[in-house]
């Protein structure tokens, strides 16, 4: 492909002036495009400068699908995306079935947080870690959660998981039945690496719906009053741990908006030809509309199992969800032409203003918007309902439900609200992995069953 000049003639070829291409990008620049002041507060312009948020570069971690030839030429990929296989999605059993058979019975941390070296058995059922703050019980949690997301629970770099004395790090699972070993590894300076039985996997990302969870922890608070890139994240961690199908479609985007940013941000400086553009936007428009589509549908799902229960551990409120689309293109061509048309002002902004990156998701209590007018308490009631909807959306899906990671959520609620959230917990999860400062706070129904661990000094002891 050639560079052109006003009279749309050939002025360089990438043989003759590999500098007069854009090159592949190391981030995801507009992506969650989300710009920050001085002050780090989220202005809700899109960036000019490739500037990522601290939940980009997590997305980022998470879904690496740039090039490792930093400097090379990129073309599209020839591979065609079919058409929204709705059978697909809503028949992945069969895509999924060696999970249906497997839980955690073993996990390794060495040099992980303030473990230096770990390994605990866990049980099939409920796992209960108590013990005094900040001695390791989230920590142990942060681990399953890592080896299930690939990505970190707290945190802005990854590097901060690394034992201060310390220059690596890793965290191996091994699943029952099949005994297939999961592991994470991180060295100072580098990037994670995923490892399946012992086989360096290409990207983090490959080890997503391996081993499926549910969390539920303080901080998910942001999932109502945060930024939309934090409910985006969301959507994309869970839809892409639930659907091959998904995280597919997802990663061609990726790529494509990496690219069509890159051009956009090259086309300052210079007359770029809008054949240029055509391929990756033919990609986005194809990946994006198998996004939105998968979302929405997943959606009515999702919606119908927040609402039961938060009928169950609620006041009485209703929860509603929806997608609030940018823009109105829900097919190919529409697509296509949305993105033509805004190529100008995406020139002058340095990203693209069209397409799901730009979706959020919208979050109702008794029909007012949740982010305004929800008090803390319904915010709070609204996430843990909203989470504990994957545990029976899971099941649907895998034949069990996932893995429930529970973090400190039970000191935080009354009693009646802690009783009643014990109880969904009992009746709906599988196999769970709870944190609390005193074993008693877990209740009777999950005492009674529960391996219980106690937590000390960055130490795990039977209980």
């Amino acid at each position: 492909m050639d560079c052109f000049n006003e009279k749309q003639e050939p002025i360089a070829t990438w043989e003759s002036n590999p500098g007069a291409y854009p090159q592949p990008v190391d981030n995801f620049g507009e992506s969650y495009p989300q710009i920050r002041d001085s002050a780090g507060t989220p202005s809700g312009e899109l960036t000019d400068g490739g500037q990522t948020t601290p939940v980009e570069e997590q997305v980022s971690e998470v879904f690496h699908l740039v090039s490792p030839n930093f400097g090379e030429r990129v073309e599209p990929e020839k591979t065609e995306l079919s058409p929204i296989n709705l059978s697909l999605i809503t028949n992945i059993n069969s895509v999924n079935n060696h999970l249906s058979l497997s839980w955690i019975h073993r996990i390794e941390l060495r040099q992980f947080r303030n473990y230096a070296e770990e390994t605990v058995e866990l049980g099939p059922g409920f796992n209960l870690v108590a013990g005094p703050n900040a001695q390791g019980k989230t920590n142990l949690l942060e681990a399953l959660y890592l080896l299930s997301t690939t990505r970190l629970l707290r945190g802005r770099r990854d590097h901060e998981a690394i034992l201060d004395t310390a220059e690596a790090m890793s965290v191996e699972g091994t699943l029952t039945q099949s005994d297939a070993l999961l592991r994470i590894s991180l060295a100072r300076g580098g990037r994670k690496r995923a490892f399946l039985n012992g086989m360096s996997l290409p990207r983090a990302a490959d080890l997503l719906g391996r081993l499926p969870s549910v969390t539920i922890s303080t901080a998910d608070l942001e999932l109502v009053r945060g930024d939309p890139s934090d409910r985006r994240l969301y959507l994309d961690l869970e839809l892409s741990s639930l659907y091959p199908v998904y995280l597919r479609a997802f990663t061609v985007y990726r790529r494509a908006l990496e690219q069509r940013n890159a051009l956009l941000r090259h086309a300052r400086e210079t007359v770029v030809s809008p054949i240029q553009f055509e391929p990756w936007e033919l990609e986005l428009a194809r990946s994006g509309v198998e996004i939105r589509e998968i979302r929405r549908r997943h959606l009515v799902s999702l919606e119908a199992a927040a609402r039961q229960a938060h009928a169950r551990i609620g006041d009485g409120e209703t929860l509603a969800l929806d997608i609030e689309e940018g823009d109105p293109a829900h097919s190919e061509d529409a697509y296509l032409s949305a993105l033509a048309e805004s190529r100008s002002t995406d020139v002058q902004r340095g990203g693209t203003s069209v397409g799901p990156h730009r979706d959020d998701l919208a979050i109702f209590v008794d029909g007012r918007d949740a982010r305004h007018f929800a008090s803390q308490g319904q915010q709070r009631t609204a996430v843990i309902a909203i989470k504990l909807a994957g545990l029976p959306l899971g099941t649907d899906i895998f034949g069990k439900p996932p893995l429930l990671l529970l973090d400190d959520m039970l000191s935080d609620l009354d009693a009646d609200r802690r009783r009643r959230l014990t109880e969904a917990v009992v009746d709906q999860a599988g196999q769970a992995l709870l944190t609390c400062t005193e074993a008693e706070a877990a209740g009777p129904g999950i005492l009674a069953s529960a391996r219980a661990f106690r937590v000390e000094g960055g130490r795990v002891y039977a209980a």
